[in-house]
């Protein structure tokens, strides 16, 4: 094996690794914040707590678990994202157009915007059948989100 085709293949290993890592990350992450979301919903509503701190106590957990899931769907997001830039660099890879790879980035780094020249929701809809059980994951960590807010605002105020 010549040193250039031992190249492309370390390349190859490394986006392909990449892309694993990050599918990985897709669906650990909802469930860690569906474990703690309900985790601090019980705790709130269900400890036995002295009436006179039921409300701080309630809010804080609220609160807290809104930041905390906020924060995990926010990573999950931008996980996505990288994903779909580690697809659309594996698919040309594959198909040989490879003077259309970025070639100036880390390639854990790629973003859809590398390729595409497009918004968000329209690069989103060009890969939206690739990625449904993903992006129905990150619809649940925003309903879980909102909701931890909506009843941390419900308490607070």
């Amino acid at each position: 094996m010549t040193d250039k085709n031992n190249f492309e293949h370390i390349k190859y290993e490394q986006i392909s690794e990449d892309w694993r890592h990050r599918d990985n990350l897709t669906w650990q992450l909802p469930s860690i914040i569906v474990i703690i979301g309900g985790a601090l919903i019980t705790a709130a509503f269900g400890l036995n707590i002295d009436p006179q701190y039921l409300y701080l106590v309630r809010a804080t957990l609220l609160g807290f678990g809104a930041l905390l899931s906020s924060c995990l769907t926010f990573a999950l997001t931008q996980n996505l994202w990288y994903q779909i830039g580690s697809s659309e660099y594996l698919k040309r890879f594959v198909k040989g157009d490879k003077e259309k790879l970025p070639t100036s980035k880390c390639l854990r780094s790629i973003s859809p915007r590398d390729f595409l020249n497009s918004h968000w929701y329209i690069i989103i809809k060009q890969h939206f059948k690739g990625f449904l059980g993903s992006i129905i994951l990150l619809f649940l960590c925003f309903f879980i989100t909102f909701c931890l807010f909506g009843l941390f605002l419900v308490v607070f105020c």
